[in-house]
């Protein structure tokens, strides 16, 4: 599923942060990789493709797949092949064949996500950055839910949504972990940032912004997934599924009732996840020195040379934002929501400013591996008095990084 903001994007989203970068992977452990999944005995996924593909570039996303059968069947004990990957690089044609081969389906809404119907994976390469799209988007993600819906039934209620997404995002690490993409160790720190700047106990349903829940789903569930497959073993998770997806099987696959997990959990937090006690506050100006409200400003955090979010707001109309942050090594990346254009929607990045001022980004999407603003030095906790001047207006923002 895609995600719907962009703290979560820059953090997880499953449209960023979520899809990894690439690596090449050992020719030696390339081939292993293949061995192992001819050894599975299954057969190759439907594809179609949907816009111009080479055939080399099908051949990457076929690989993708198979390497993500390979390492959930090792982890998870379970492999299908039992569903037709849908792979586009336009919005709309995916969506008029899957309103002729997946009616039940309906319109699919985001750009550079996934989705998991039963039978059938979707995969929207639509604005994904180069490297993202040749590797097919969320392949990796979006089949764990396909292994969900293979052994149970999926139920996305928001009470249990944390389990769904939490466990697909740790099945995906292990496949990035796997190709040497990125390890789970950094995946864990970034995700513990999150935890950190949310400074909320698990699970916390109430009066959470949008990015807050899709925080609370990806990335402490990822943690909740790992923590319980460290406990009763990665086959648990599918078997929480296969048992039906209630609280009796959450009982049932990781012996421990519901609300014992979130007791333990929550100790767990306070030891590895402390809230962020440091407080940073300022004004964002535009290129005329007018404050801009409505922009959503997010400390950002280089982790491996990659970009994660701790914590964020949003400014009002003086300009002015407050939020909690790690207190050194951080940035501040600012986002500007675009005009809704059809019911579509979507997330600019502008960039991101430092110790040494500004640093714009070209082309509205953030690449969470490319070099950015000079972190903040160490120095005082707390900073309060920051003035960051865009180097544009708002209308200039949008003009150059919103669809028209």
């Amino acid at each position: 599923m895609p995600s719907l903001s962009p703290g979560s994007a820059v953090i997880l989203g499953v449209s960023i942060a979520l899809l990894g970068f690439v690596l090449a992977c050992d020719p030696s452990e390339t081939e292993q990789l293949d061995e192992r999944w001819g050894e599975l005995g299954v057969p190759e996924a439907e594809f179609v493709f949907l816009g111009e593909f080479t055939t080399d570039e099908q051949e990457v996303i076929r690989r993708e797949l198979r390497v993500a059968q390979v390492v959930f069947a090792e982890h998870f004990g379970t492999v299908t092949a039992d569903f037709t990957v849908y792979v586009s690089t336009d919005l709309d044609v995916l969506n008029e064949r899957i309103a002729i081969d997946r009616p039940d389906v309906g319109p699919v809404w985001f750009t550079c996500g996934g989705l998991a119907p039963r039978h059938a994976l979707l995969l929207v390469l639509e604005g994904c950055l180069e490297e993202i799209r040749a590797l097919g988007g969320p392949v990796a993600h979006e089949y764990f839910h396909i292994l969900q819906w293979h052994v149970g039934r999926l139920e996305p209620i928001p009470q249990r949504l944390w389990l769904v997404e939490g466990s697909a995002v740790y099945a995906s690490a292990l496949v990035e972990e796997a190709l040497g993409r990125r390890s789970l160790a950094t995946r864990r720190e970034a995700a513990r940032l999150v935890w950190s700047s949310m400074g909320e106990g698990f699970p916390h349903w109430g009066d959470l912004s949008e990015a807050e829940y899709s925080a609370h789903v990806y990335h402490i569930g990822f943690l909740a997934a790992e923590w319980l497959a460290e406990q009763s073993g990665p086959e648990a998770i599918l078997e929480f599924f296969r048992l039906g997806s209630h609280d009796a099987a959450f009982h049932r696959a990781f012996n421990i009732p519901l609300e014992g997990f979130y007791a333990a959990f929550e100790e767990h937090r306070l030891e590895v996840a402390p809230p962020l006690e440091a407080r940073v506050a300022g004004t964002v100006l535009d290129s005329g020195g007018q404050p801009v409200g409505g922009l959503d400003v997010f400390a950002m955090v280089r982790i491996e040379g990659e970009a994660w979010t701790a914590g964020g707001g949003e400014t009002d109309r003086q300009g002015m934002f407050e939020f909690a942050a790690p207190g050194r090594a951080y940035t501040i990346a600012v986002w500007l929501q675009c005009p809704l254009e059809d019911g579509r929607g979507g997330w600019a990045y502008a960039g991101e400013w430092g110790e040494e001022g500004f640093v714009a980004d070209g082309d509205g999407i953030l690449d969470p591996r490319a070099d950015g603003a000079e972190p903040l030095p160490d120095g005082e906790q707390d900073r309060t008095d920051l003035v960051i001047e865009l180097p544009w207006t708002r209308s200039e923002i949008v003009d150059t990084h919103c669809e028209s």
